[in-house]
C-alpha cells in the first residue's frame, strides 16, 4: 500500500514538527464549503521539500492539512488527484499530524509539469487546494531518470588494461543501475531492457569541435545472472596506443531514460 510506505519515510517529521503551524506549507489554501486545506510535496528520501521528482527513483509524498473553524480536523477524507493519472487516498498520520498520500514515480511516467488537485470531505464540509502559482518553477516537475554506468575493461577481479597484438578482442563489463535511497538504505534496480554501446577511440583523436572521434562501437548484451552488460572490443583494426572508452546506455522508454559511464582507457601495443 502507498500509505504503509509513505509512514516509514515521513516518520522523522515528527521529532522536528511538533505544531501544525510549524509545517512548511504554501502561500495559498483554499476553503470552499468549511474546509481549508493546506498541502505541499516531499520526497521520499528524507522529507526534502521540493517540486522537482526522477521517475523510476523518487517518490512523492504529499503532506496535506486540514482546518475546520480554525482547528485541525483529523477525521476529514482526504484524496489527491493527479491529472490525467491516478487518484491516491491520504488518510491521517497522528505521529505527523499530517494526511499523507506517496506516489512512487513510474520509470515510464512521461516528463514534464502536472498538475493535481487536493480535496476534503468531513460529513458536509469540504474544502480543496491546487497550486496558486501555474508556471513551470512551482508547478510539480517530472524529470527523466539518469542511469549510473560503471564500467571494467577487461577481465577478472582487477582489470587488464595493456594488451599486445594477439589479443583478438577485450571484454567490456558495464553495470547500468538506478541508483535509489530511503532511509540511508542504498538500492539498486539494474537496467534489464534497452541499449547499451560502448564507444572506442583513440585518445587525442578529435574532431575540430573537439569532440572524440570514435574508432568503433560495441553493442552490449545483458547478462541476467550477473546483472551487468557485456560485450567485447576486437582489437583487429585498432592501432597501436591509448584508447578511450565510454559507455552509453539507454532503455525503451519514451523519451528514454539515458546514462553515460566514465571514460576509461586502455593500451593497444
Amino acid at each position: 500500500m502507498h500509505f504503509r510506505r509513505s509512514l516509514g519515510v515521513i516518520a522523522g517529521l515528527a521529532a522536528a514538527v511538533t505544531m501544525v503551524g510549524a509545517t512548511a506549507t504554501p502561500a495559498f489554501a483554499a476553503s470552499t464549503g468549511g474546509l481549508t486545506v493546506y498541502a505541499d510535496t516531499v520526497t521520499d528520501q528524507g522529507c526534502v521539500q521540493t517540486n522537482v521528482f526522477h521517475r523510476g527513483i523518487d517518490g512523492i509524498v504529499w503532506r496535506i492539512n486540514v482546518l475546520q473553524n480554525g482547528q485541525q480536523d483529523k477525521t476529514a477524507t482526504v484524496t489527491v488527484q493527479v491529472k490525467g493519472g491516478q487518484t491516491f487516498k491520504a488518510p491521517f498520520n497522528s505521529k505527523d499530524g499530517f494526511y499523507t498520500a506517496f506516489w512512487p514515480v513510474p520509470i515510464n511516467q512521461a516528463p514534464g509539469t502536472i498538475q493535481y488537485s487536493v480535496t476534503a470531505t468531513d460529513g458536509s464540509a469540504t474544502g480543496s487546494y491546487q497550486p496558486q502559482f501555474m508556471v513551470a518553477p512551482s508547478e510539480l516537475m517530472i524529470v527523466p531518470a539518469t542511469y549510473t554506468v560503471n564500467t571494467k575493461v577487461g577481465s577478472g577481479a582487477k582489470p587488464v588494461t595493456l594488451f599486445g597484438k594477439a589479443v583478438k578482442a577485450i571484454p567490456v563489463t558495464a553495470g547500468v543501475d538506478l541508483v535509489t535511497s530511503s532511509q540511508g538504505k542504498i538500492s539498486l534496480k539494474p537496467m534489464t531492457s534497452g541499449t547499451v554501446k560502448a564507444a572506442i577511440g583513440l585518445e587525442g583523436n578529435v574532431n575540430a569541435k573537439g569532440q572524440q572521434i570514435v574508432n568503433k562501437t560495441v553493442a552490449l548484451r545483458y547478462n541476467a545472472s550477473s546483472k551487468t552488460w557485456v560485450g567485447s572490443i576486437p582489437t583487429a583494426g585498432l592501432k597501436a596506443g591509448l584508447y578511450i572508452v565510454d559507455v552509453n546506455a539507454a532503455d525503451h522508454v519514451a523519451p528514454a531514460n539515458t546514462g553515460t559511464g566514465t571514460s576509461l582507457a586502455f593500451t593497444v601495443q
